[in-house]
């Protein structure tokens, strides 16, 4: 399972507040079904290998965090990426509060059930619009949470709203070798939409293949 694969198409034939509309309400449905048909934990993060995979996929992450914090996930999800990052980092050293946002309420309710103890950092939201209580010293976000024309404004907003100063914006792509979609040159991609990335990383296969590829922005 892709992002890529997921994601709604854009309906040109409508204005752009109806396709707006159009396109969150039918990425709503396509997570509900491809992420609350099952109890793995792991595909009810969209992730079809094996552990072991998982942690070489997204560990890298951790690249762009070098010290204590707040980390916010936007796109959550049950909470297991947030979970397994603040093991990691806290092999590194490092101690992350853990904070998400998703638009699934019932993924929400996995996460709030996954970290008991910091329930309250979980709300039901859409980052698109999103108005935060507080800001973060790491905000995770993916491009493909926003139709691609919105992209720039979205990572701006979150960027100046969302992160607190001194803090991170840690941009991710994710592939898929079994269907062979590679994840996105983020940081190329980050510097064309006109931000100034201080810093990138990727999981990199021995014969080459890259699983993710992430890049992030300091405010």
């Amino acid at each position: 399972m892709s992002w890529t694969s997921l994601t709604p198409k854009w309906n040109c034939a409508l204005s752009d507040e109806e396709a707006l509309t159009g396109w969150f309400a039918g990425q709503r449905q396509v997570f509900e079904d491809a992420y609350l048909q099952t109890d793995d934990p792991y595909k009810q993060s969209g992730w079809g290998s094996t552990p072991e995979r998982w942690r070489f996929g997204r560990e890298v992450i951790l690249d762009g965090v070098p010290r204590d914090g707040d980390f916010l996930d936007i796109g959550c999800a049950n909470g297991l990426l947030l979970a397994c990052l603040i093991e990691w980092a806290g092999e590194r050293g490092v101690t992350l509060t853990p904070h998400g946002i998703d638009f699934v309420p019932e993924l929400v309710k996995l996460a709030k059930a996954r970290f008991p103890e910091n329930a309250a950092n979980f709300e039901v939201a859409n980052a698109f619009d999103w108005q935060p209580s507080q800001q973060y010293t790491y905000v995770h976000t993916l491009l493909e949470y926003v139709p691609k024309k919105q992209q720039p404004a979205y990572l701006q907003r979150v960027l100046d709203e969302v992160v607190a100063p001194g803090g991170r914006l840690i941009v991710s792509s994710y592939g898929s070798r079994g269907k062979n979609e590679k994840p996105l040159d983020i940081d190329f991609h980050l510097q064309m939409l006109g931000f100034r990335t201080t810093g990138c990383g990727n999981s990199l296969e021995p014969d080459g293949w890259v699983a993710t590829r992430v890049a992030w922005v300091d405010r």
